[in-house]
């Protein structure tokens, strides 16, 4: 289950970055906003307006702050990291090639763990 879960968010990842290159056709070499980053900004502000001490987000400024402060289990930050990764790749148009290289490998990745997976079997 959890090889689907990740191919899936790995093809999502490749189908965001896909798109967002797409819809820039002209040559491009402004890094975009990173919207995770700033999501957890704008969550970490407004829980900072009710009651500092009960923020969820021990005030962190971006999402990989964020995930080095959970207390979830390894394996999964350490996947969580990577996919953070992917997405930032897909940010910067002056490392398409570095992405491509990145999101190749996970997905080699999936499929593999996929197919040696005995409950696929």
């Amino acid at each position: 289950m959890k090889s689907i879960i990740s191919l899936s968010l790995v093809g999502l990842f490749g189908v965001l970055g896909s798109c967002h290159a797409q819809d820039k056709k002209q040559t491009d070499t402004v890094k975009q906003m990173n919207i995770i980053d700033e999501q957890v900004k704008i969550l970490n502000s407004v829980f900072e307006m009710g009651d500092a001490s009960e923020n969820p987000l021990g005030g962190a400024t971006n999402y990989i702050e964020l995930l080095e402060q959970s207390d979830m289990d390894p394996e999964l930050k350490k996947e969580l990291r990577e996919q953070y990764k992917i997405y930032d790749l897909s940010l910067d148009p002056k490392k398409k090639d570095s992405l491509a290289l990145v999101f190749n490998k996970k997905l080699k990745e999936a499929m593999d763990k996929s197919l040696n997976d005995p409950q696929n079997k």
